[in-house]
């Protein structure tokens, strides 16, 4: 098997996340019940300086952050890095620049999942610097995708959510509460499924039930770094 590395902090709560879901993944598709059933997973969880709840304090500092943490990963002997924030793949292309090993594209294994279903029109979650610098943008457009997003007040609602998870409150019937309106607002606007855009959204989304199909990028992800560990 091959070692998965994990680029985290951006989110902590995040990467334990997607740590979680790796490990049930291995039970549920591999039959994983032994420690040597599971493949080595090297976690670097960077206390970052260069981001905060709206995704990007200060590029530069969180763009040099990160390629020390490629750099510190690939040296610890990963096979391949997996970035649980949609957010830093912003940066995705200096990343693999600074890399020996492959480092898989959480946006692009999103896409492609929606494209698959023949998705035509679909709603977006996710930090105000993910809308920002329009990460999903040009992936969806590729694929013949149309692209709704939430209004300003919106994104400001879904950025307080942010801030809750990254501080421990998940579980918070408030923030459910808030994106299921906003979710409901996207399909009135013709989205006919939803992107969880941003990591920390996906520990709230996970735990209840929504008016449309949910496409939820953490869960891609830790799915893509199975395949490929197993692979």
């Amino acid at each position: 098997m091959k070692t998965i590395g994990i680029l985290g902090g951006m989110g902590p709560s995040a990467t334990a996340g997607l740590y979680q879901r790796i490990l049930r993944l291995c039970q549920i598709q591999h039959g994983a019940v032994q420690d040597k059933d599971y493949p080595g997973i090297i976690i670097y969880s960077m206390s970052l300086k260069g981001s905060d709840e709206s995704g990007i304090a200060d590029r530069n500092t969180l763009l040099n952050e990160l390629i020390a943490g490629v750099v510190r990963l690939t040296a610890a002997g990963c096979d391949f890095i997996v970035l649980p924030s949609n957010t830093a793949h912003i940066f995705i292309s200096e990343l693999k620049e600074h890399s020996v090993v492959p480092i898989i594209s959480m946006i692009d294994k999103t896409v492609q999942m929606v494209a698959m279903n023949s998705v035509r029109c679909i709603g977006l979650l996710a930090s105000e610097d993910s809308y920002h610098y329009e990460i999903y943008v040009n992936a969806l457009a590729k694929n013949g995708i149309k692209l709704v997003i939430p209004s300003e007040i919106e994104q400001k609602g879904i950025t307080r959510i942010i801030l809750h998870v990254m501080g421990g409150e998940v579980h918070n019937n408030v923030d459910w509460d808030t994106l299921y309106s906003i979710i409901k607002h996207m399909e009135q606007m013709g989205a006919e499924a939803v992107i969880i855009g941003c990591t920390e959204l996906s520990l709230v989304i996970s735990a209840k039930e929504y008016p449309l199909k949910v496409y939820d990028s953490l869960d891609l992800l830790a799915k893509a770094a199975v395949e490929m560990a197993y692979g």
